[in-house]
């Protein structure tokens, strides 16, 4: 199989079998505000040698930041309620092997 993105009406995310090239391989954004939620879930799960990325930036700024790796099958919430786009995958070189699902699960309406 080949590295593909995967979205629904409350989710964006990856799924990754084979080493991403350069520039990594990353999941479409998901803005908490622009789709109006506050809390959103990542989910990893699979058997992989890989790290994965949580990764933000401010609205407008071309700069992402990770906000942490992850080496293991996780759940955990993301709390933003700012003006910030997030994105979950792996950067070029931080896949070994296995296959990886990630993806930030939201739902709408729940902005405060």
């Amino acid at each position: 199989m080949a590295n593909r993105k995967t979205s629904g009406n409350t989710f964006k995310g990856v799924y990754i079998d084979t080493a991403p090239g350069a520039g990594g391989y990353y999941s479409d954004v998901v803005n908490a505000k622009s789709h109006k939620v506050g809390k959103m879930f990542l989910s990893i799960i699979g058997i992989f040698s890989a790290n994965v990325l949580l990764q933000f930036r401010p609205a407008g700024d071309p700069t992402w930041t990770t906000y942490e790796i992850y080496t293991d099958t996780t759940r955990q919430v993301i709390e933003d309620y700012s003006d910030c786009d997030w994105r979950v995958g792996v950067a070029s070189g931080g896949f070994t092997s296995g296959a990886v699902r990630a993806r930030i699960e939201y739902h709408t309406g729940e902005s405060k």
